[in-house]
């Protein structure tokens, strides 16, 4: 599964090409040396890769401002990266580059690669500058200014800007706290590209599985316009995992440099999801974990689900147990008398909100909204609603409880539908529930993720369910399909 490219790719269209002729070079210095395995010959699918990703807008800036690798373990992730980031130093401009992983550890593998190739090509030696491992800093730069900062994805590159940054194991972020920071940093470069590599996550992979939705919907709905491309290397959908037939889909250097025979034995060894996510590449879905009946949560999925035309919205304003994040989730009735759930808008911070809901853009009036007021994140903001003038409908106490369990039931019956949205299927298939007055509320601080979208998706069908009466914010403007 690819983003399809705007017009053919050629040396005039794509920056791949040199990047494969500055590998070929790298490969031919190396070839006949004991460092023959830094910069190995390339791949079929690495070629097909850099030319794609590499793709040219026609003033010359690279069309994907983030570029999405989805690729089985041991293909050669490493060396790309390792590559990408040689090739915007040397060749392709006086590149800053940030290399960032959720531990420091995993960053500093291809920071060394990437130093173990420049110090065995003298042609490379040459441009090195200096080097710095102090003061919590590691970077090294060349004599023509570009450097190449490693560091954690908590910690990396607040307050500097950046021309390429490399975000390796990017299903380790269960938050969006460093993603909303990482992909700041490049905004104000003109070529700048932010590159995502990973293999496929479970379900707490909450900043991939995001990504991988905004990638998947742009290729759906064929948007030329994108600036997200994702790449990924995955079994058709349904097909069985057993087959060599099935693990070329999701190792491209199989019989290259990946023998057969050990993805062979991953089939054998492997727990079924860790090979799923690990060796077949595809997105694991099952969760022992979230507080509704196995499978129940996902029997809810229909792409098609949307309110009754004219039907009644009601929101629910949630804020993540960390502050990082604010949900506006919604509930209405559809046609058939079910519920349709989902989260209207998410973003970092909560400043956006009110604006948000005052925008004049707003083509809908909300029935109601609700928040906890008293006692969680979310109760900060009561003083901005009541300074803008939107009323709201007060949840707390006792009405938790009911909320939850009006959720759990809905769900768990059948009287619940969604569409597929990451943020919150996540959050549905890991939130931990804890006992509160004699019922179950979500345990955000202890949810392993963001659990807040599903507590927010419970506030507003508590609210579908006990509809207030009070004036709405708007003048009647129509409602949106949701």
């Amino acid at each position: 599964m690819f983003t399809p490219p705007r017009r053919p790719l050629n040396p005039q269209t794509s920056a791949g090409y040199a990047a494969i002729h500055f590998a070929e070079q790298l490969h031919e210095a190396l070839k006949d040396t004991r460092h023959r395995e830094l910069a190995p010959k390339l791949n079929p699918w690495q070629r097909w890769f850099l030319i794609h990703a590499l793709e040219l807008t026609p003033d010359g800036a690279y069309r994907f401002k983030t570029v999405l690798l989805w690729v089985a373990r041991q293909n050669g992730k490493t060396f790309i990266a390792a590559l990408l980031i040689l090739f915007r130093m040397f060749v392709d401009g006086d590149a800053i580059v940030l290399g960032v992983a959720q531990k420091l550890a995993t960053a500093k593998k291809t920071y060394e690669h990437a130093q173990k190739i420049i110090d065995a090509v003298p042609r490379l030696t040459r441009e090195r500058g200096k080097t710095n491992a102090i003061n919590g800093e590691l970077w090294f730069e060349l004599s023509g200014g570009q450097r190449y900062w490693v560091d954690s994805a908590e910690n990396g590159g607040r307050g500097l800007t950046f021309d390429l940054v490399f975000v390796d194991e990017i299903l380790k972020h269960k938050t969006f706290k460093a993603w909303s920071a990482l992909s700041k940093t490049t905004a104000a470069r003109r070529r700048s590209q932010l590159i995502a590599a990973a293999n496929t996550g479970d379900m707490d992979a909450v900043v991939q599985r995001f990504l991988h939705k905004q990638g998947m919907d742009a290729i759906e709905s064929e948007d030329d316009s994108t600036t997200i491309g994702l790449f990924w290397w995955s079994p058709p959908p349904g097909m069985p995992l057993d087959t060599p037939e099935a693990w070329a889909y999701s190792n491209p250097s199989m019989n290259y440099n990946l023998p057969e025979e050990n993805l062979h034995a991953y089939w054998i060894s492997d727990p079924r999801p860790v090979f799923e996510s690990e060796v077949a590449n595809i997105f694991v879905d099952s969760s022992v974990g979230g507080p509704f009946q196995t499978g129940k949560w996902a029997a809810g999925f229909d792409r098609l689900s949307k309110r009754a035309p004219g039907g009644d919205v009601y929101l629910c304003i949630e804020v993540s147990h960390d502050r990082t994040m604010a949900h506006i989730a919604f509930a209405a009735y559809r046609e058939d008398g079910l519920v349709h759930v989902g989260i209207m808008a998410s973003r970092p911070g909560t400043d956006w909100i009110v604006p948000w809901l005052q925008d004049p853009a707003r083509t809908f009036t909300p029935a109601g909204i609700t928040f906890q007021t008293k006692g969680a994140p979310v109760s900060s903001l009561i003083t901005e609603f009541t300074d803008a003038g939107i009323e709201v409908t007060d949840w707390g106490g006792a009405d938790l409880g009911r909320a939850a369990g009006l959720l759990l039931d809905g769900v768990n019956l059948g009287k619940i539908k969604h569409r597929n949205q990451p943020l919150l299927d996540v959050a549905a298939g890991t939130a931990v529930m804890k006992s509160l007055g004699g019922g179950y509320v979500v345990d955000a601080k202890n949810s392993p993720g963001d659990a807040s979208p599903l507590w927010g998706v419970a506030g507003a069908h508590w609210l579908l369910k006990n509809p207030g009466d009070g004036p709405s914010i708007y003048e009647e403007r129509g409602l949106a399909t949701v």
